[in-house]
């Protein structure tokens, strides 16, 4: 019975809670229920809301009382989950999960005899590539993006572009949220247009949340666009045969993970090895390029060649000595 009275500002009626444990085999009259609240709010902080619509709840400030108990392994799900995934989550489920967050936190403390006691302490999760500081993200913002794409409703968000020093007013159809490390980009479509584009939340200055219900794309598919490299600035539609070769120490993160499923591997005559794979055509494939310096050499597609041979051209002259 108690599992089914929530927290405050929510409540429930008795007839509710008879209905529940209906449904799960327990038949028992409301005045039976009405009696048992009574005597358990002497014990539990229980509180009932003569407002109508009248019912129970528990205070806000209630721990979480685990029926059956919190166990540790639950408690290390919990407490990792806390750590990684709270930015996935819409502000309401986080704040429905921070009483079982810090109940977590509280059964890791107190279980020095169990071995996953220190687990949280063993392990961390590093970006790849460069550490940089995350951006600045108003809260207010984030839980307003999260809301209006959960309930499917118009956006009015004020927002800076990239380079521009002022910002301007976007109606947004939001249609996903994804996360790359710390920053958070919001896909959506703008006013009349059903090009989709991509806000970064971090530029965002203020959001509204509008009684105008979004307007759905059809088709549309969240992991079809990441596949299709939308996120990493996508230069072209079709997909390049890329063929480099490599210095064979540059080469061993290669071998271990592979660039694509069809990747192949050969040996060079003069010491390297040559890599060929189907790819995206993107921006973030040329900065994994680069990133290699002269330990990597393009050999197809010809213009990927001859963009990385300017590159390199372009970037000596820079480098000339000064007299």
């Amino acid at each position: 019975m108690l599992r089914q009275v929530p927290r405050h500002p929510k409540k429930t009626s008795v007839a509710e809670i008879a209905a529940s444990l209906g449904r799960q085999g327990y038949t028992v009259s409301r005045r039976s229920l009405e009696r048992d609240l009574l005597k358990l709010a002497e014990v539990f902080p229980l509180r009932f809301d003569e407002n109508k619509p009248r019912g129970w709840s528990f205070a806000a400030e209630t721990q979480v009382a685990d029926l059956p108990a919190m166990d540790v392994h639950t408690a290390l799900a919990f407490r990792m989950a806390a750590d990684h995934l709270l930015p996935l989550l819409p502000e309401a489920t986080r704040a429905y999960l921070e009483p079982h967050f810090s109940r977590a936190r509280a059964v890791l403390d107190t279980a020095h005899s169990n071995v996953l006691h220190g687990w949280p302490d063993k392990v961390r999760v590093l970006p790849v590539g460069l550490t940089l500081v995350p951006p600045v993200i108003n809260d207010e913002v984030l839980e307003r993006v999260q809301s209006g794409l959960l309930s499917e409703r118009v956006l009015k968000i004020e927002y800076c572009k990239r380079g521009e020093a002022a910002s301007r007013s976007y109606v947004v159809h939001p249609q996903g949220l994804v996360w790359r490390g710390a920053m958070g980009y919001l896909l959506g479509t703008l006013f009349d247009y059903t090009d989709l584009i991509q806000m970064a939340l971090h530029r965002m200055e203020s959001v509204e949340v509008l009684v105008e219900p979004r307007r759905a794309l059809a088709d549309f598919s969240l992991d079809a666009q990441i596949a299709a490299g939308e996120f990493d600035f996508l230069l072209g539609p079709e997909p390049l045969q890329l063929v480099v070769a490599m210095a064979d120490y540059a080469a061993v993160k290669l071998r271990e993970t592979p660039l694509a499923v069809d990747q192949a591997i050969l040996d060079l005559p003069d010491g390297r090895v040559q890599f060929g794979a189907k790819v995206t055509n993107t921006v973030q494939l040329r900065s994994w390029l680069h990133s290699f310096g002269h330990n990597v050499e393009v050999l197809a597609p010809d213009s990927l060649r001859r963009e990385s041979a300017q590159s390199a051209e372009e970037l000596a002259k820079r480098n000339v000595p000064m007299p």
